[in-house]
């Protein structure tokens, strides 16, 4: 029982104006559901473009930071929990030495029961680029995986294509972080896109939740999305329960 997490190695982000605006990979959206896929008895491998270490945003462990990317009125003691994501990333070490996704072949994307693309605004510099990510998705949708993203992880299936040059998730009803809440984000109007624009011209069907930070999840067929980073915990028991009843036959 095994999970494959993509996470970005970009620690910026390049914006329209030239700018590279610090980022990297979004701290909750990877330590929640590393650690419950874990709870659920799953062994996990964690890779990126290259094979280069990841880097965390700083301001997804900045408990100044924290309350303003969740819904208004929710309970979390952000300096406790920026305390514990800070000491599950400096303790992992999959994040110091992750796999090489350019290297995969097929038969080890096969080995997998699920892959699951975690967010950050840097995956929109590294994932989109990636011909070795693009191909290793291929090979995932041809054995038909089950496929998750987080938030802007999405930005890693954009780049696929079927053989007649369609978006292989059209007509899928999917999440990703919504254009509104990217306007109230310091780089609003500075992105080199808008991942719920682009989903939207592929043929995807795109779901917001009814409040701006709000958690929600949508799946549909082998693919389970979350909008946003406090979508994290909720994509991910919502990923692993399909998992499980791949696993378990009827």
């Amino acid at each position: 029982m095994k999970i494959l997490i993509l996470m970005t190695n970009s620690a910026t982000l390049t914006l329209s104006t030239g700018e590279k605006h610090a980022s990297g990979f979004w701290a909750e959206e990877f330590v929640l559901p590393y650690q419950i896929f874990k709870q659920e008895g799953y062994e996990v491998d964690v890779a990126t473009i290259g094979g280069l270490a990841p880097s965390v945003d700083k301001t997804s462990i900045d408990p100044n930071f924290m309350p303003y990317v969740r819904p208004v009125g929710s309970q979390v003691d952000d300096s406790e929990q920026a305390k514990e994501f800070i000491k599950f990333i400096e303790a992992s070490s999959d994040l110091k030495k992750p796999l090489n996704l350019d290297d995969f072949t097929k038969a080890q994307i096969a080995s997998y029961d699920g892959i699951f693309l975690s967010g950050g605004h840097g995956a929109m510099q590294d994932m989109p680029k990636s011909d070795a990510m693009t191909q290793l998705f291929r090979w995932a949708i041809e054995l038909d995986k089950p496929i998750a993203a987080v938030c802007h992880g999405g930005s890693g299936l954009l780049a696929l294509r079927t053989p007649e040059g369609r978006w292989p998730f059209e007509g899928y009803r999917m999440t990703c972080f919504s254009h509104e809440e990217e306007l109230v984000t310091p780089i609003a109007g500075m992105l080199p896109f808008i991942l719920q624009f682009e989903i939207e011209r592929l043929g995807g069907i795109y779901e917001k939740a009814n409040v701006i930070w709000g958690s929600h999840v949508v799946e549909d067929r082998n693919l389970v999305t979350g909008q946003n980073p406090y979508s994290s915990d909720a994509v991910a028991k919502a990923f692993a329960k399909k998992l499980n009843k791949v696993k378990v036959p009827a």
